[in-house]
């Protein structure tokens, strides 16, 4: 790592993810900040917290750009009433999703996951709210959901009608897919443009499908699994004939349970990486190039995270200007794998340690960790 003993200011961007279960991006930051303070008083930090369309993304977008988190009421992905926020920049006409809030896996204890039954209608309730409040451009981030019905519940909430074959009306959940005969196209004219945001490329179906993929994780029997592949192959043949679109094989598609199949097939959208978006959006790119140091991290390092996740798209973007990139984290897999991104990658714990206890003691052994690391470049810096 080259030196910067010369430097008056040492300028350091810290813009770590989540640390799920444990820490938001936000916390993460000041967790770091903190670390890095006690060892380098005299560095100059830049505070950055990452989204990439998964949880947290809509407060991070809204920090950096301006505006208000707002709330409406809408329904869980068992179809209850909830209340809901998301972004809203007024100066922008700007709202910013995450399906999570209405169709996320957090709202439901273990014993009432069922991808089959569960739908992502109240996050079309949220995508309309968002319409009538004035939205120019909505952005969605994909991600934590407890659905697999392909956006169905969204397009529903839109006003598409799905009939079965004596044209009745059919719920559009997975349990009821291969009823549907026909799909009516809304009268309403959706005019914002939508914009999915997502970490993940997965396709609609296959074996990197939505079922497969993160089916188990939402309830899903192998049994289950299977059905769902089968349902979702129906509903995408349907859609395909009746709406003409063909997007089961595009990259995203699958993420949250294909409800990146359904923007695009029900309201136009387009599916975007998180960070590329993020970045396009705040200017960071600008920042990384005018900084000493890149900070950053989440809960576990791996392969994975260099495929589109945000700490990984921020080293690869800070290569460009040839910044060293530090990466914390509470496990890390396949370093050598990671070394094609980050200079250095830290796990936080100093030692042996359980996942609940570091998870528990997450923000206690980041800022630790973090100290640790500022005492290695100061002491760098002058010798």
């Amino acid at each position: 790592m080259p030196s910067h003993k010369h430097s008056p200011n040492f300028r350091v961007l810290v813009a770590p993810d989540k640390f799920k279960g444990s820490l938001t991006a936000a916390e993460a930051v000041e967790a770091i900040c903190t670390g890095f303070s006690q060892a380098m008083p005299e560095a100059r930090l830049h505070r950055f917290p990452l989204a990439d369309g998964g949880e947290g993304t809509a407060e991070v977008f809204i920090k950096a750009l301006g505006g208000q988190m707002v709330e409406c009421d809408t329904t869980d992905a068992l179809g209850r009433p909830i209340r809901a926020k998301y972004g809203w920049t007024p100066s922008m006409h700007q709202a910013v999703i995450e399906m999570n809030a209405a169709s996320g896996l957090w709202h439901l204890p273990p014993e009432e996951r069922d991808p089959m039954r569960a739908s992502t209608f109240g996050t079309g309730t949220l995508i309309i709210d968002a319409a009538r409040r004035g939205a120019r451009r909505i952005l969605v981030g994909l991600g934590g959901s407890a659905t697999n019905d392909a956006g169905a519940g969204a397009a529903a909430a839109l006003g598409h009608l799905f009939l079965d074959a004596a044209g009745a009306p059919v719920e559009p959940i997975p349990a009821n897919f291969e009823r549907i005969a026909k799909i009516v196209k809304a009268q309403r004219t959706f005019a914002p443009e939508v914009i999915a945001i997502s970490d993940v490329r997965n396709v609609l179906l296959g074996p990197n499908g939505a079922s497969r993929t993160y089916g188990p994780q939402k309830g899903a029997t192998p049994e289950m699994v299977e059905t769902l592949e089968r349902n979702l192959t129906h509903f995408a043949d349907t859609v395909w004939r009746d709406l003409g679109c063909n997007f089961r094989d595009t990259a995203g598609a699958g993420a949250a349970g294909g409800l990146g199949f359904g923007l695009l097939s029900f309201f136009q959208a387009s599916i975007r990486s998180g960070f590329d978006t993020f970045a396009e959006l705040t200017g960071i790119e600008r920042l990384i190039a005018d900084v000493d140091l890149v900070v950053t991290g989440e809960g576990r390092l791996d392969p994975q995270t260099l495929d589109g996740k945000g700490p990984g798209s921020l080293a690869f973007l800070a290569k460009r200007y040839n910044k060293p990139v530090i990466a914390f984290a509470g496990a890390i897999h396949n370093e050598h794998i990671l070394s094609d991104a980050f200079d250095v990658c830290l796990p936080i714990a100093d030692g042996p340690i359980t996942e609940e206890r570091a998870k528990q003691d997450a923000r206690f052994l980041l800022v630790r960790a973090a100290e640790r690391a500022a005492r290695l470049l100061a002491f760098s810096r002058n010798t």
